[in-house]
């Protein structure tokens, strides 16, 4: 479950300046609070993605390539069943949200 903002914002540590036309410049408060709203809610945003599509993300990093595909298109036969069966697998290892 992703973290709430006050969860994600304690974990971060606070920026105290920044880079302007090659000089550094010291952060006010309001921009420590600013920069800290904005990096917790990226995070936020980060972890409710992976809860929704984390499946679609783990399913494409285990399908077999392009490639794989495109040979076993062409050879057909046990090397296309072989693919079916390994994109099966996968599937049901990551059934969708």
């Amino acid at each position: 479950m992703a973290q709430s903002l006050e969860e994600i914002k304690a974990e971060l540590e606070a920026p105290t300046h920044t880079i302007v036309n090659g000089e550094r410049v010291d952060l006010t408060a309001e921009e420590v609070e600013a920069t800290l709203d904005m990096w917790a809610e990226n995070e936020r945003a980060r972890q409710l993605d992976e809860e929704a599509n984390g499946w679609l993300y783990n399913r494409l990093a285990e399908y077999p390539s392009l490639q794989d595909c495109i040979h076993a298109l062409l050879d057909g036969g046990d090397t296309l069943t072989d693919l079916q069966a390994a994109r099966q697998a996968v599937k049901d290892k990551y059934p969708k949200g």
